[in-house]
């Protein structure tokens, strides 16, 4: 019920008004007014916060969340979350809620050995020590991981491919592939040691195959085809042979062909004609080639021929490489050009048998003795 709108202070003589905190007084010496702190610059906001004014006051909010597992404390302060003392975690009931800084982690009730470690879903899982940071084995030996631990063991030297350990197995000696009784290079060839391997010195028409380390026979007739031979080539070990084709024979420098005479050989009954690579058969006039082995000659029967009717006027008798014409056994002899036959005239050549009394009379093939004699109180005035 005093003057003043805040606090009232009588001191006996006056009564004197003030402010709360957070306040000023009006010039009228009675009433109070809000000061903006934010706006007079007399908070003590941090950086990254905000002055907001309030009545009487202000506050300070920060600019940016506090983030996942942190809350905001009425001091403007990120606080963490418990979330195991609070009960919003989600681990299963055979593990343990732990609190961390902004989150949780859930460990397992059951413990590993030593040597394992646990995965998230409470798995014991064998801890590799070969390949932790710190080399577990001493300089000079090999690091095993074993079940839940590892081991140490001697390194041993890895020789490269033609050595081997010494007898000490301390270090790598040179294998001595040469040695007998093994023949690297194979049977005939000569085998050179060298550091770590060896060469081989092959025999001509041989070749050193660096995959199989052997001596390998040269294909001389793939290498140079139809360089080398004539006709035919065939690869022999170390070497190759020229061949021909039928009716050719190799020549003296063993590589041409030339052509083989099969006539001088008489290989055809009657007549032969040789040619290049082979040679052919020929038959006489009045002989024919046999189509079996083309090389026999057979007689022609030309009188079996189908104008063989045609050949002589009487009769055709076959014979070897030729033929003959007949004529009938009295009557007839041949003509000039031996197929026709002409009349003898017996009353010309006079081997008729007419008597003095009789007139020979010539006929095809024969004659005839005719009497020619005159009637009664007739005589003869001529022969006939």
């Amino acid at each position: 019920g005093g003057p003043c709108k805040q606090q009232c202070r009588d001191t006996g003589d006056k009564v004197v008004c003030s402010c709360f905190v957070g306040y000023q007084l009006l010039a009228d010496g009675v009433s109070c007014e809000d000061i903006n702190e934010c706006i007079m610059g007399s908070h003590n906001c941090r950086l990254g916060e905000s002055c907001i004014n309030t009545v009487g006051s202000f506050r300070c909010q920060r600019d940016s969340s506090c983030g996942t597992g942190y809350e905001l404390t009425e001091d403007n302060s990120c606080k963490d979350i418990d979330e195991c003392e609070s009960g919003i975690h989600n681990c299963l009931p055979d593990f343990i809620c732990q609190n961390t800084l902004g989150s949780f982690r859930c460990r397992p009730k059951l413990q590993c050995k030593s040597g394992f470690i646990q995965d998230a879903l409470g798995n014991c899982i064998d801890i590799n020590e070969c390949l932790s940071i710190s080399a577990p084995c001493p300089v000079g030996q090999t690091c095993i991981n074993t079940e839940g631990s590892y081991a140490c063991q001697k390194n041993v030297p890895n020789c490269g491919r033609g050595y081997h350990l010494n007898e000490e197995g301390t270090r790598c000696v040179d294998v001595d592939e040469c040695s007998p009784p093994s023949e690297p290079c194979g049977t005939g060839h000569r085998c050179v040691n060298s550091p770590g391997s060896f060469r081989c010195e092959c025999k001509p028409g041989y070749y050193f195959d660096g995959i199989s380390r052997t001596c390998v026979d040269i294909n001389e007739c793939q290498r140079y085809p139809g360089r080398l031979c004539g006709h035919k080539c065939e690869n022999t070990p170390g070497s190759y042979h020229c061949s021909c084709s039928v009716g050719f024979r190799l020549s003296v420098d063993s590589r041409s062909c030339e052509d083989v005479n099969e006539c001088s050989s008489s290989p055809c009954s009657q007549e032969c004609a040789n040619v290049y690579g082979s040679y052919q058969c020929y038959c006489r006039r009045g002989y024919q080639l046999s189509d079996v082995d083309g090389v026999t000659c057979e007689d022609i029967d030309e009188c079996a021929l189908p104008t063989g009717g045609h050949i002589c006027s009487y009769r055709c008798i076959n014979i070897p490489g030729s033929f003959q014409c007949t004529c009938p056994s009295s009557g007839y002899r041949l003509a000039p050009n031996g197929r026709n036959c002409q009349d003898i005239d017996e009353c010309v050549t006079g081997i008729h048998n007419c008597s003095i009394n009789e007139t020979c009379f010539n006929i095809q093939g024969g004659f005839r003795c005719l009497a020619f004699e005159c009637p009664e109180n007739y005589r003869r005035s001529a022969d006939t």
